[in-house]
């Protein structure tokens, strides 16, 4: 049934582009808004929480512009970060949320995916209010406070335009279903004020062997300018259903089991099913010519409920698989995020300020009504399965009802970059942080954990501007994460922390072309690790010591490109269970990717053509802490055409995508033998866009 939606859309397709192209010369227009890759590299708010531009801050940042996005199709936070050094995928809880390693260290906890600046609490960031991404490589606890020492990925979401666009889109993949978006945005006439509304909808087959995914959004929002202020309030929700697949288990020998890729352990109700809200305030306003003032206010939350089903000991001489049955029911996050800042421009004799000051303050709540008690089955034959034989599991575990965490914080914060002549900025910044963490558990709620300190955690950097284009920099910051408890009735580990030396080299040819060279040397004590699914463990110490390229670039009218390359050497350094000497889970020792769109100028019935392609690469990585299983290296390939005309006057752009073009199996990362998540194979797709 998938193949037959499949064709049926190509044909229909292909048909409307045939009869276009019989047409007396037929219109060519190019969807608005393309810029070249380097532009819209070249700044970002995440970095220093300004305006500055990247040639000026002495750390690393890199920026996946919405030219990048919508030339290669990105359809998740993993494709985007996948053009990103340094970035790998981490365990996604079964495919679940976002996670990833940076600079070799996990920690989703900390909250190192920002939408908007602001800690994320969501499963899923990236969707189609999504505008562009910002990555800061290396510590960010300065600027946003609790963050692990890899650094941080900020998703910013599209704003009202003051002039009036639409942007339709639809598209469908060869495993089966559809997706469709809707974004509409203009002013309101004869006020100051302008106006988005976005909405989604997607329902699609799973590759798997079954599975469907369901996602819903809408997303309004306002803003007003006026003299130098801008006031800007938006609201997001998603509903979703989605499956909760642990992927493929590797045996024995070291490899996956011999079954097809598409072939599932779980069960058809091992699921996760929740709704998101997302809801941000920001005013800006400029006092004077120097001066500008900032205020933010912003509520997400999460609520959802989750039936898994998840292998638990594989037999490799029988075949034979025991699985556990357990669940998460009624889990309710939220967090609410309060900022106010100054930004301020001037000149004290020859040096000049690029001054930050604020204040912000952030409450964290996660609630759970209970986990389901766990239960296990045995006699599953991952060769001939038979499914259908366990059943939906009802009861609570007592101890694991009526869970709570909180962990509030207030801080004060300060930074200047200064301007030392031409050559020389000098910059550092400071954040003290005081924060309160309360656990607990039970059907008769236990208090396992109430704690309260501070932190000062100071970054410097030095910049040199050895031309106009290139420029030279070292900085050093530290970080600061408390550990939540691996469990309900676990309390949480000693807080953890971290420093890091950068030494790096960023560079522009003739405007064009962009990149930044990096290492860095990052440590990071009292990591904690899961040892199974009911108990974890704090390591010593570890060490990530790396080399990093990231280069963008225009190379002429036709061709555009993002190229990365990351080196990362990791070691537990201090460890008393055994673990000292072992390489941190799930980050390659290399990963590169390279990614272009090419228009040649060729055209079939006088309509343009135009291409892209990307390739990436991971080395070998750690499937666990133990380093008891190693992940086999891989590449990927993904080819696209596409062309773009109008028709009665509607700008349309359609593009066909052939991902993983070269069926290779790969397992992007794993959470031990028996979850180890499994890379889609070769599968074609098709997106139909308008833009008016």
């Amino acid at each position: 049934m998938a193949a037959k939606h499949l064709i049926a859309f190509l044909a229909l397709a292909a048909h409307t582009v045939t009869a276009i192209a019989q047409t007396t010369a037929p219109a060519i227009v190019e969807i608005r808004g393309a810029m070249d890759y380097a532009t819209e590299s070249g700044q970002a708010s995440t970095a220093t929480r300004t305006d500055q531009s990247l040639m000026d801050v002495a750390q690393s940042v890199q920026v996946i512009g919405p030219t990048v996005l919508d030339d290669l199709q990105v359809r998740n936070l993993d494709e985007a970060m996948s053009l990103v050094s340094g970035i790998a995928q981490a365990p996604t809880r079964a495919g679940t949320q976002d996670a990833f390693v940076r600079r070799g260290f996990t920690g989703e906890s900390s909250g190192g995916t920002l939408r908007d600046g602001v800690r994320s609490i969501q499963a899923r960031n990236f969707s189609a209010t999504t505008d562009r991404i910002e990555v800061l490589k290396g510590p960010a606890s300065t600027l946003y406070g609790i963050q692990e020492p890899g650094g941080v990925i900020n998703v910013v979401s599209k704003v009202p335009l003051a002039r009036a666009r639409t942007d339709v889109q639809v598209d469908t993949e060869e495993a089966g279903g559809y997706g469709v978006q809707f974004d509409h945005t203009g002013p309101i006439e004869g006020s100051n004020w302008s106006y988005r509304f976005i909405a989604s909808s997607e329902d699609r087959d799973d590759w798997r062997n079954f599975g469907t995914t369901r996602r819903d959004l809408v997303a309004p929002s306002l803003a007003w300018r006026s003299s130098g202020t801008e006031f800007i309030v938006s609201y997001e929700h998603t509903d979703y259903d989605v499956p909760f697949d642990d992927g493929a288990i590797f045996g024995a020998d070291g490899a996956p089991i011999a079954v097809p890729r598409e072939r599932r352990f779980s069960e058809a109700f091992s699921r996760m099913e929740g709704n998101t809200d997302f809801i941000s305030t920001r005013l800006q306003h400029a006092i004077n010519s120097q001066w500008t003032a900032r205020a933010s206010y912003a509520f997400n939350r999460n609520r959802y409920s989750d039936v898994r089903v998840r292998a638990n000991r594989y037999d490799d001489a029988t075949g034979l698989l025991r699985r556990r049955v357990d669940g998460r029911q009624d889990v309710d996050d939220s967090s609410n995020y309060a900022v106010a800042d100054l930004v301020g421009k001037f000149r004290t004799g020859g040096i000049g300020h690029e001054v930050l000051v604020g204040v912000d303050h952030e409450r964290t709540l996660g609630r759970t009504g209970g986990e389901l008690l766990r239960l296990t089955y045995n006699g599953f034959d991952t060769v001939n399965p038979v499914y259908g034989q366990i059943p939906l599991p009802t009861e609570y575990d007592d101890e694991s009802r009526n869970a709570r965490a909180l962990l509030s914080t207030t801080s004060v914060f300060a930074q200047d970059s200064m301007s030392l002549g031409e050559r020389w900025i000098v910059s550092g910044s400071v954040r003290y942080q005081r924060y309160r963490q309360e656990e607990g558990a039970g059907l008769n709620f236990v208090e396992t954990q109430n704690i309260s300190g501070s932190e000062v955690l100071p970054r410097v950097g030095a910049l040199y501007k050895l031309a106009p284009q290139v420029s030279l920099y070292a900085s050093y910051a530290t970080s600061f994460v408390p550990n939540v408890a691996s469990s309900p009735t676990q309390g949480a580990f000693d807080p953890t922390e971290g420093r890091s030396l950068e030494l790096g080299a960023k560079f522009k040819a003739a405007e064009r072309i962009s990149g930044t060279f990096a290492l860095f040397d990052i440590e990071k004590k009292n990591i904690v690790v899961n040892l199974d699914d009911d108990t974890a463990q704090a390591i010593g110490k570890a060490r990530s010591r790396g080399a990093e390229l990231d280069v963008t670039g225009q190379v002429n009218a036709q061709l555009r490109f993002i190229g990365a390359y990351a080196f990362t050497a990791t070691e537990v350094l201090e460890d008393a269970s055994g673990l000292q000497g072992n390489r941190l889970p799930n980050a390659p020792r290399h990963a590169a990717s390279i990614a272009a769109h090419y228009t040649p100028g060729w055209r079939i019935a006088n309509l343009p053509l135009h291409a892209n392609a990307a390739i990436r690469y991971s080395g070998e990585r750690e499937g666990d802490s133990a380093n008891s299983v190693t992940l086999p290296s891989y590449t990927v390939t993904d080819l696209g055409v596409g062309t773009q005309f109008n028709w009665n006057g509607t700008a349309l752009k359609l593009d066909v995508m052939l991902r993983n073009a070269f069926d290779r199996a790969y397992y992007p990362s794993a959470d031990g033998a028996l979850r180890a998540l499994v890379g889609t194979p070769r599968q074609l797709g098709v997106r139909l866009r308008s833009t008016f």
